[in-house]
């Protein structure tokens, strides 16, 4: 008699605990809580996923403005293109947090190379910031540049790195660049390429660069939180 009301109690708290659910799934449906959305939301807590803050897949530009030299750039079905060659930078134009991750798709029409840039400053006519560069003309290399509040470009790279090998500047390129604190990783094609350090500038946002003959067709950017 004593196992039988042992099993017996058992059974009745999993009835319990059934009907709490029950009762419980039934409440947040009367009050208009989607429980799958619920169910994703909590996952995506759990899971720490990271949150969009910025995105962009060009039917427009009204979400960027130019920052230096001429504004040749435009969107053309779904891609941010630069209409002819030479010195240009593009920003967009949201409020970014500190830290943050850059993932874009890009693809070198001609020249020699393209920027992705981090933590500009814009200042007056010029700007301050970063650009990790896919470089044919540093002699085919990956390449970090670091520029003055004028927009100067400091002569000497804060980091280089050599591609794989094989690899074609010409073919369209994913790439993301995580800038967290001084610490700043570039991925290619998902591929870590390149990690430095540098303090001197702490935030800003995000954007493009072109410079002398080089032309290039982006498809989408997007920023996120870490």
């Amino acid at each position: 008699m004593s196992n039988y009301r042992r099993g017996q109690g058992f059974v009745e708290y999993i009835l319990l605990v059934l009907l709490l659910g029950i009762i419980s799934v039934s409440a947040l449906k009367i009050t208009g809580v989607d429980v799958g959305d619920l169910f994703t939301s909590v996952a995506d807590t759990l899971s720490n996923k990271s949150n969009t803050v910025f995105a962009d897949t060009f039917s427009d530009l009204s979400n960027w403005k130019s920052i230096f030299g001429s504004n040749r750039w435009s969107a053309v079905d779904g891609n941010l293109v630069t209409t002819s060659a030479g010195d240009q930078r593009i920003m967009e134009t949201g409020n970014l947090p500190n830290d943050y991750v850059i993932t874009t798709t890009a693809q070198l029409l001609s020249g020699g190379g393209y920027g992705i840039m981090f933590r500009l400053t814009p200042s007056g006519s010029s700007y301050a910031g970063y650009s990790f560069q896919l470089d044919q003309g540093y002699g085919n290399k990956f390449v970090l540049r670091k520029y003055s509040t004028n927009g100067t470009e400091i002569s000497t790279p804060i980091a280089v790195s050599s591609p794989p090998a094989g690899f074609d500047f010409y073919a369209p390129h994913q790439v993301t660049l995580s800038v967290v604190g001084n610490t700043y990783t570039a991925y290619v094609d998902g591929t870590q390429v390149m990690t430095a350090k540098d303090s001197s500038y702490t935030s800003g946002g995000a954007g493009l660069r072109t410079w002398w003959s080089n032309q290039v067709s982006v498809s989408d950017f997007s920023v996120s939180t870490p």
